[in-house]
């Protein structure tokens, strides 16, 4: 059996990381190593570590000599500089197949036996399955599912359950000037030059808490900024398209961003040129135009002015039928009737 490497980054992670060591110890799968890299940790982080590591050989601790810290365009109070770490941790793997994961996460038993299986059985160098959301005292919240490769282009929908080949991490390592983003802007990378498989089984479970970055991206307008400007960088991975068409899909993530006369005028030519990645790409073009209209029809309802639903409609008369939300709908229609 292929071994596998999971690489664990942490920074001040007393109050999840036994748990989700723990999940990483108790799977099914039992020939994998895992790399924990400590980004200096001031709290009781160390002494669980190493407490940790003389009960399991397969457990290799890796401290920072310095903390990696984060660029000045985030938060230093959230400490921990993951891409920087998990190259770090990526470099030292021997396993033939990788993963990482957060220290406040946890891995379903079948983790690795689900993923690695799927690896050997099929021809795709990345796997990813759908996962929980759960609370920050572990209560179930909700299924999240995993979008399809097509939807990459308007969204980070891979998701926190995957594993992959180690040449797909040779071939993309993380770009340490990224914060907060740096998975989505891997898996951009990586869609260019690899194939991805998307399992539909829960794997793993994904804590939301005030401490974790995610939470920080939604509530602190420095981090914000920082993550939009990485955004940026991240499309514009996206070679095969045009600036406009880049430019386009960076609208369509950051709607506060949107121009409708920027829209109409690079529709046409955008469309054109992101119904051929997906196709190239092995992608669902059916998935994809079903998600890019509903954002269309999310701005048609909250940003548009009668002329511009007009004109919208106009283009595109499939925006009003199909299955969608039928109060959008309606909703859309009655600004027609509103001067």
């Amino acid at each position: 059996m292929p071994k596998v490497s999971i690489i664990l980054p942490t920074y001040n992670g007393q109050a999840y990381i036994k748990e989700a060591i723990k999940s990483i110890l108790n799977q099914t799968f039992s020939d994998f190593e895992l790399i924990i890299v400590d980004d200096c940790s001031n709290d009781k982080t160390p002494a669980l570590l190493e407490a940790l590591r003389l009960q399991d050989d397969r457990i290799k601790v890796i401290t920072n000599s310095v903390n990696q810290k984060l660029p000045a365009s985030l938060n230093i109070r959230y400490g921990l500089s993951l891409p920087a770490s998990l190259n770090i941790g990526h470099r030292l793997a021997n396993g033939d197949y990788l993963t990482w994961t957060s220290d406040d996460n946890k891995l379903h038993a079948d983790f690795l036996e689900c993923l690695v299986t799927a690896l050997k059985t099929n021809a795709e160098d990345i796997v990813y399955s759908d996962f929980n959301v759960i609370s920050e005292t572990g209560e179930f919240i909700r299924v999240c599912k995993s979008g399809p490769i097509s939807l990459l282009l308007l969204e980070n929908g891979i998701g926190a359950s995957f594993m992959y080949r180690k040449k797909v991490f040779e071939r993309c390592p993380f770009n340490e000037q990224l914060h907060g983003i740096e998975d989505y802007d891997f898996w951009v990378r990586a869609a260019q030059v690899f194939r991805f498989k998307h399992i539909e089984e829960v794997l793993y479970d994904y804590r939301i808490h005030k401490a974790s970055l995610t939470s920080q991206i939604a509530t602190d307008v420095t981090i914000q900024k920082g993550f939009t400007n990485g955004l940026k960088i991240v499309l514009d991975n996206f070679r095969s398209l045009s600036p406009d068409t880049r430019k386009m899909l960076f609208q369509f993530q950051k709607l506060y961003d949107w121009d409708w006369d920027f829209y109409f005028k690079t529709r046409i030519k955008a469309e054109s040129e992101l119904q051929n990645w997906i196709s190239k790409n092995g992608g669902d073009f059916k998935s994809f135009n079903h998600r890019y209209n509903e954002i269309i029809r999310s701005l048609l309802y909250s940003k548009a002015t009668r002329r511009e639903v007009l004109k919208t409609i106009l283009a595109k008369p499939n925006i009003l039928s199909g299955n969608y939300s039928r109060k959008t709908t309606l909703e859309i229609v009655k600004k027609l009737f509103i001067r």
